[in-house]
């Protein structure tokens, strides 16, 4: 059965809710599922943006960029990273930039990453390749990047 979330009163409430959560807190929390199975997972923010060289998938991870001027890890979008989720789409808060020390390979996807011990993926897309020479500043503005979970 397609597309079961809770759409009842106009909106994804069920989805809002979740991304509301998981995408807008500043502080780290943990979900934990009930007796039936799964395990249960600390989300530690603040969120990372990270610019890929190859595009990953639902799951696999893709390639991370390694250049002059660009961290290893991404960059923070900040303490709340996303706005208020509408119709289960919500939008980046702040911008992330970054300057090339040199010039960089073909970025051509993004994925945004916590900050746990052990980081784990939370997004992942693609991006109209984007490459850069040396002294040239990469900026994603906010409200530039969309989490898109209405479909779910």
């Amino acid at each position: 059965m397609p597309n079961m979330t809770d759409r009842n009163t106009g909106g994804n409430n069920l989805v809002n809710k979740l991304m509301q959560a998981l995408y807008s807190s500043s502080t780290s929390f943990t979900i934990t599922p009930g007796t039936s199975g799964g395990s249960a997972f600390t989300v530690t923010p603040p969120f990372k943006l990270r610019l890929m060289t190859a595009q990953g998938s639902d799951t696999a991870n893709g390639t991370e960029l390694s250049a002059t001027g660009y961290t290893a890890g991404g960059s923070t979008m900040g303490s709340s990273a996303f706005g208020t989720p509408s119709a289960g789409v919500s939008t980046n808060n702040n911008s992330v930039s970054w300057t090339a020390g040199a010039a960089w390979s073909a970025v051509v996807a993004i994925e945004i990453w916590d900050t746990a011990a052990t980081p784990l993926r939370y997004l992942q897309g693609s991006i109209t390749s984007v490459t850069l020479a040396n002294g040239n500043t990469l900026t994603f503005a906010a409200a530039s990047i969309t989490a898109d979970a209405s479909q779910w």
